[in-house]
């Protein structure tokens, strides 16, 4: 069977990982993490989990401008996703990746809604009324107040932005790569250059992008965006947020580590965009409720029936990457205390200082569990039956949904689920890493029994 997959399976999967497309999105994404993270802190500050910190920080008078700087940066990562994109592929194909950037921000603002939500405001600054598109009728006597809707720069908006991303860099590429490009001659500033190098495959792309926008208005009534969304990223944020697809995932990680090849890298391909996307969804759904003069936990407990998601990048980080791939954590803890062999004993004191904080790499290979027959069931079933059980307790109402506030993947268990989640997510973390001992120790002390058999042996020869 190993074999079998070796030659059959792997290949595939490793030309996957490897197409212009899936790296660029890996690396592309990238460049939205500062905002995510940086972002998600400002929303924790102004909803802390305890309720007397919480309390302070309202009465400071802070809340307004932490807010502000949660939307100015949170809410814009797709935005910063489609530059990133496009910018990545040029940038893979030895070309100056600047200007496919700029120009991929440019594409995908053509590709969303063109108008700004209106609200028309009486004299005594009461709502009158909510327009959505321009050009429905107005009241002369109202004041109109509009703002930037950032509904599509951020979550809803991820997918296209990938597309936009995707496609830029693909055909920025196509028309330097043929020099298809004006020139400028030496002695000009390279920024200068830089910018006149993209402006034919820039024409040619807004061009596409506002004759791809007028058929959707005129055929469908709609954005090429809102297609996008309702077409493709509902469905596939629909898979990865049912138990079946959580199940998926946590399997296909592990069963990649045993082979050899990195699990986490190969399935967060796709299933992290799910994830950040289902954050960002839910960040602006919190947001809204909380705007509305709900408290935190209130919202919080609004978010199911309001469109939130249980599966996003706070679960995957609280639940999914615990101590690592295969939450060995509880491998460990029977290497360090209980192993009698000098091997375990010794692998598992240099796993436990990366292992807190969620890299595990020295006991997947010093173990080993890479291509360990001895070790296969308990390295896939404790991520299993793990996340299985969280989303379930989720689903059920016992641990809250996830609003928004991610941390860094590095961060130990125990304080990034208080963190992102509250108590609960704590508690679930402590149950996570009890039951992935207990599954871990009989198939851990036969191995620690074969290993010590030898080194007795070793020392009596």
């Amino acid at each position: 069977m190993g074999e079998w997959f070796q030659n059959n399976v792997l290949p595939k999967v490793m030309w996957f990982v490897n197409t212009k497309a899936i790296r660029a999105i890996k690396d592309g994404m990238v460049y939205s993490m500062p905002l995510i993270i940086v972002g998600a802190v400002f929303l924790l500050l102004f909803q802390l989990p305890v309720q007397a910190l919480a309390d302070a920080v309202t009465a400071s008078g802070l809340v307004p401008y932490l807010a502000h700087g949660y939307t100015s940066t949170f809410q814009v990562t797709a935005l910063i996703a489609a530059l990133g994109i496009a910018y990545q592929w040029a940038k893979n194909e030895g070309l100056e990746p600047i200007s496919a950037g700029i120009i991929s921000i440019g594409v995908f603002l053509i590709l969303i809604p063109d108008y700004v939500p209106t609200a028309f405001l009486d004299a005594n600054g009461e709502v009158l009324k909510v327009y959505a598109k321009q050009g429905e009728e107005i009241v002369e006597t109202a004041q109109q107040v509009a703002g930037l809707d950032k509904t599509w720069l951020a979550g809803q908006g991820m997918i296209g932005a990938m597309i936009a991303g995707l496609l830029t860099g693909l055909i920025y590429s196509w028309f330097i790569k043929r020099d298809i490009r004006i020139k400028m001659p030496d002695g000009v500033p390279d920024g200068v250059a830089a910018a006149f190098t993209g402006l034919i495959p820039a024409a040619c792309m807004f061009t596409g992008a506002v004759v791809v926008y007028a058929i959707c208005d005129k055929i469908a009534g709609v954005t090429p965006i809102e297609l996008i969304y309702k077409w493709l990223q509902t469905p596939l944020q629909g898979f990865g947020d049912s138990l079946g697809g959580v199940i998926v995932f946590e399997a296909l990680i592990p069963i990649l580590w045993w082979f050899g090849v990195h699990g986490a890298t190969v399935v967060g391909s796709v299933s992290s965009t799910i994830a950040q996307v289902n954050n960002l969804e839910n960040a602006d759904i919190f947001s809204k409720l909380t705007a509305q003069g709900m408290s935190r936990a209130e919202a919080v407990a609004a978010l199911p029936a309001n469109g939130g998601h249980i599966f996003t990048d706070a679960f995957v980080n609280c639940f999914q990457a615990i101590t690592g791939s295969g939450v060995t954590m509880g491998l460990v803890i029977f290497m360090v205390f209980f192993a009698k062999s000098a091997q375990m004993k010794q692998v598992g004191k240099l796993g436990l200082g990366s292992g807190i904080f969620n890299i595990n790499e020295p006991i997947l290979f010093g173990t080993p569990i890479v291509m360990n027959p001895e070790l296969f069931i308990p390295f896939v079933l404790a991520p299993v039956i793990g996340n299985a059980l969280a989303y379930i307790l989720t689903m059920i109402g016992f641990i809250p949904y996830t609003m928004g506030v991610t941390v860094p993947w590095t961060t130990p268990p125990i304080l990034s689920g208080f963190l992102c989640i509250g108590w609960q997510g704590a508690l679930m973390q402590l149950i996570e890493l009890v039951i992935s001992f207990f599954l871990y120790f009989p198939f851990a002390k036969a191995v620690d029994n074969e290993l010590y058999a030898n080194e007795q042996a070793a020392e009596q020869a």
